[in-house]
């Protein structure tokens, strides 16, 4: 298939009148003031074509994109690039899409994908399809490898024998998940803020006996509204010692925090919380959109999301349907017998740009995302057009995230998010300081940050022994072995000591054993033990 014939989003970005006009391409674009190294005054007539291909990740405004788009237009303004961006579709249709292109080695310049050793491109890197991209950050990518933090480079999804071939983009914050609970409710109880396991108990009792939601019914509440396969709801276990889903460095092997003797107690402490009421009876078919309007409705006086979201759902009274004066905090994870934290260690790699390498314009990309990485670009990931989407008045930025502008089809994550080769800027430094609830968005980004542990599992690829057995993958994944044993014992089917033993062996005896093995190769590979 050929680029005439290939549906995309090509933008042309300057009239033939501006053709003449110089522009300092050296670097993508106008002269950065934290920008250096780039290659130095080269000059040129015409900006130079970059193409893209990504997924437009569900998001309205890019699953709708038309021609001649006026963020895509200032990108290629601000940079100094005609960019022509196209999207295809989320999740299992991008997996696929992304496969059939490959195929067909009709490719971009730029590339969205998981991993430079991705499932969707199987075999791409060792057939020398992506480009060494090593020597040209180096020489071009000073804002690279000053502000994506060197854990992230150092990840298998980005390089390979000391090579880099792949460059990552960042989520919004290193760590984002906290426990959310309903403040009014607290209030209405006259307690404080929970810390310890005993004072969520406290918490979690007072719900089930009290009309928090003034209802009329003192049955619907739960005090922990739990989802579907424990997504955004894995509560309670690493206060025990583990994390499910966690690999540990114990006793010279990385293996599983699943398979610890100390998730019995974690089991037993859920077991207790069903048993009581104090979490939710569907927690195992509490389906997302289910889940949401529960919280919505009033049923949950405490669950786990993102600080990102605060503005969008959580914080917003207005979400809560027919309550007056919810009120939501974002507060630390309950401090349990062996620890309290929340979020397991992270490289924030969001996803990897890969470059093909017979396009020959690794160069060009490189020096377009060190331009990306500079503070003037933060300004358009943070709050696109100036006198569009913001305003300056006084000398300081005025954004309204409820402004047509930004509202309609949800156009400020095209900008923010969806084009915006860094990752996701929701909660860049510059749009902090002017959007709602700033304050205690900033609080919560500082209680996700202190609620952080050890990742002795960091960087470790997938492993080769666990791609066949999805069984086996350690977490609350649906289908896997330890979701099935836990919920036959939280829910009474099954004694926890029998089923967790008869589980452990199981898992072992299935591939787990071969697992551990290759994972601490692996990690003694890696940490060079």
């Amino acid at each position: 298939m050929s680029r005439k014939r290939r549906t995309k989003l090509l933008v042309s970005m300057f009239a033939a009148s501006l053709a003449a006009t110089t522009l300092l391409t050296a670097c993508g674009g106008k002269p950065s003031s934290n920008s250096s190294g780039d290659g130095g005054g080269e000059q040129a007539t015409a900006p130079k074509e970059l193409s893209i291909l990504l997924s437009h990740a569900n998001a309205k405004y890019a699953m709708q994109v038309k021609n001649d788009d006026r963020y895509i237009k200032e990108l290629s303004r601000l940079s100094g690039y005609n960019l022509s961006f196209e999207f295809l579709g989320h999740g299992n249709d991008f997996i696929q899409q992304m496969t059939v292109r490959f195929a067909s080695g009709d490719l971009p310049d730029m590339i969205r994908t998981d991993s430079i050793n991705s499932t969707m491109h199987p075999g791409a890197l060792e057939k020398g399809v992506f480009a060494d991209l090593t020597e040209l950050i180096d020489k071009y990518g000073p804002n690279l490898k000053a502000k994506i933090p060197a854990e992230a480079w150092k990840s298998p999804r980005v390089s390979k024998d000391g090579k880099i071939y792949g460059i990552p983009t960042l989520s919004a914050l290193p760590a984002s998940r906290v426990v959310y609970i309903r403040q009014d409710w607290l209030d209405k109880l006259n307690m404080k803020t929970p810390k310890t396991i005993d004072d969520f108990l406290a918490f979690f009792e007072a719900v089930k006996k009290e009309d928090v939601n003034g209802n009329g019914d003192p049955n619907d509440e739960y005090g922990f509204y739990v989802r579907e396969n424990l997504i955004y709801s894995n509560l309670f276990f690493n206060q025990f010692g583990y994390e499910p889903g966690v690999w540990y460095y114990i006793d010279g092997k990385l293996q599983p925090g699943m398979i610890q003797p100390e998730m019995k107690e974690a089991i037993k402490f859920w077991k207790m919380l069903y048993d009581k009421g104090y979490i939710n009876p569907n927690l195992f078919t509490n389906k997302a959109s289910d889940w949401e309007a529960g919280i919505k409705q009033g049923k949950g006086g405490m669950w786990l999301h993102d600080v990102t979201n605060y503005n969008t759902n959580w914080g917003i009274p207005e979400f809560y349907a027919n309550e007056k004066g919810a009120k939501v905090s974002m507060i630390d994870a309950p401090q349990g017998p062996k620890g309290g934290a929340l979020n397991p260690e992270s490289d924030q790699i969001y996803f990897v740009w890969v470059v093909p390498a017979k396009n020959g314009k690794a160069e060009d990309v490189v020096k377009f995302l060190n331009w990306a990485w500079s503070d003037e670009a933060e300004e358009f990931f943070a709050l696109g057009i100036k006198d569009y989407n913001y305003k300056v008045e006084n000398g300081k930025p005025v954004w309204n995230m409820n402004d047509p502008a930004n509202k309609e089809n949800d156009a400020s994550v095209f900008y923010q998010l969806s084009i915006n080769p860094r990752g996701d800027g929701r909660m860049l430094p510059k749009l902090l300081d002017v959007i709602p609830n700033s304050e205690a968005i900033k609080a919560g980004i500082e209680t996700a940050a202190r609620n952080v542990f050890k990742n002795d599992g960091l960087h470790m690829p997938t492993l080769e022994s666990l791609k066949t057995h999805p069984e086996l993958v350690p977490g609350t994944n649906a289908g896997t072995l330890f979701l099935d044993m836990f919920a036959k014992v939280v829910t009474g089917k099954e004694d926890v000591d029998s089923a967790f033993d008869n589980f452990v062996n199981e898992w072992k005896r299935r591939g787990g054993d071969k697992a551990i093995e290759e994972a601490t190769n692996w990690y003694n590979s890696f940490h060079k033990k």
